[in-house]
């Protein structure tokens, strides 16, 4: 199991299915990720719901960004597995945005949030909204897709304390990993292409 063999606080180069399938039974304390959300992509959705309710722990939390679109089929995959709790607004109305075919300009993203069983009680009130400001993750400096930090530092952490495991199944060029780094949070990320591999782990070293 991976956990056992000393992998956290490591990039892990492979499928995300594949090694998720290898971690032990209720092991993570929060899955924070930002799977890619083209229609061509939407099975990994499925690897998450599939997969990351039995490696979590009871009351842990999943967030995952979403595109608009495939909240519908997401939910579909989920249900059953993970309980629903809340959809989280990123707000990114600065800066230029994405406008879609059906005359939509995207100035927004969800998170989408999920419990495994029940969630904790007495952690007060979380924010269902992060605003970036300016243009901060328009910038994709390290990865196409990349994300602005504060996209996941608030939400680790509320959702976690200090040594807690944070999965991140999709992990890019690493931003929930720093975001970990920079809270005492401990991290497993997975990536499947090695070149974001090497990427990831050059931000972690250098902090």
């Amino acid at each position: 199991m991976l956990l056992e063999n000393n992998l956290v606080n490591t990039i892990i180069h492979g499928n995300c299915s594949d090694i998720m399938q290898q971690m032990s039974p209720d092991c993570i304390d929060l899955v924070m990720t930002d799977p890619p959300y083209r229609k061509e992509f939407l099975h990994t959705y499925k690897y998450l719901a599939n997969e990351c309710p039995r490696i979590m722990r009871r009351g842990a939390s999943l967030l995952a960004i979403a595109g608009h679109f495939a909240i519908p089929q997401i939910i579909k995959y989920f249900d059953g597995k993970l309980k629903y709790r809340w959809i989280i607004c990123m707000n990114q109305f600065e800066g230029s945005h994405s406008r879609m075919a059906m005359g939509i300009e995207v100035m927004w993203k969800p998170i989408l949030w999920y419990v495994k069983e029940s969630y904790p009680a007495g952690r007060g009130f979380l924010r269902d909204g992060i605003k970036i400001e300016g243009k901060a993750g328009q910038k994709k400096a390290n990865h196409e897709w990349e994300q602005d930090l504060d996209w996941c530092l608030y939400y680790i952490e509320k959702l976690t304390v200090p040594g807690d495991v944070v999965l991140d199944p999709f992990i890019g060029s690493g931003t929930v990993a720093v975001a970990c780094k920079k809270l005492n949070r401990s991290f497993i990320g997975i990536e499947i292409d090695e070149k974001y591999c090497e990427i990831a782990r050059n931000r972690i070293n250098s902090i």
